[in-house]
């Protein structure tokens, strides 16, 4: 019987990318998409393949049942999940706002969880399968003008790993995905920063200038392609074993092993030097 995959976020980047790889390896998908007039790049992208975009913004309960129920009549199945549309934020946490932290978590977490939830019935009732979350390295470290996004990242590894052990029970296989620095829409049309970043009175403006031209640095020297992260997410929503994290990329590694081997204060006194210091 042919799988059945469901991938949110599939405008662009690992959406778009996941959709097109797990159509040629044999898995009906359905590609959500926040706007569904945004289709025409993964049409393009996916025409001859088994891929239909559908209308799914996560943080809204009523297009995460629609999406289920319309994959549960058409295919009576639902073998893999991926929880992949997410956003960033860029801004010292001093300079969020509220409702762009509220904001940010409704999609990032609160999206993630209720678009898991509304697949389970379905999930169950196939006799199992997988559910990728697409994390980040700001999943397992936090660095300064990130932290929001960071926090948000750090609270879906918690839910993925309650719910790994929780599923495991029904067959169903719960794991991480914690990419580094890749050339997606989040470095250029997808970038967000909080409003008042820019503002030239906050304590903050030396070092935001000073964090842009890292980060542009750092990503102009590391990011890769994100074929890469596409394809180890297919990978992993057919095996049958998978370990829970899986750091892929440029940095991650390094940071992961950092994580194990150094003190905190080691990072601290690491980031403190690189953002803070002349």
């Amino acid at each position: 019987m042919q799988k059945v995959a469901l991938v949110t976020g599939c405008r662009s980047g690992f959406g778009l990318g996941v959709a097109q790889i797990a159509a040629r390896t044999g898995f009906v998908v359905y590609a959500g998409l926040r706007d569904i007039g945004t289709r025409q790049a993964l049409e393009d992208a996916t025409r001859g393949l088994p891929v239909h975009p559908i209308q799914l913004d996560v943080t809204r309960a009523d297009e995460r049942a629609s999406a289920v129920e319309r994959i549960r009549k058409e295919h009576g199945r639902l073998d893999a999940l991926v929880n992949n549309a997410g956003l960033p934020l860029g801004g010292f946490l001093e300079q969020v706002e509220e409702d762009e932290l509220r904001h940010l978590f409704d999609v990032n977490v609160f999206g993630a969880w209720g678009m898991t939830k509304a697949c389970l019935p379905l999930m169950r009732a196939s006799g199992g399968g997988t559910v990728v979350m697409v994390s980040s390295m700001s999943g397992r470290t936090a660095i300064p003008g990130l932290g929001a996004y960071a926090g948000t990242k750090f609270a879906l590894e918690g839910l993925s790993e309650a719910w790994r052990h929780e599923l495991a029970v029904f067959g169903i296989r719960v794991v991480a995905i914690e990419p580094g620095a890749y050339r997606t829409d989040i470095f250029s049309r997808n970038r967000r920063i909080c409003r008042n970043a820019r503002d030239p009175s906050s304590p903050y403006a030396p070092y935001v200038e000073r964090l842009d031209r890292l980060y542009d640095r750092t990503v102009a020297r590391i990011a890769r392609d994100p074929d890469e992260v596409c394809r180890k997410i297919v990978e992993l929503m057919s095996e049958r074993r998978p370990a829970f994290r899986h750091p892929v990329g440029p940095g991650a590694r390094p940071r992961e092993a950092a994580l194990w081997l150094l003190p905190f204060g080691a990072i601290e006194a690491a980031v403190h030097r690189a953002l803070f210091k002349s």
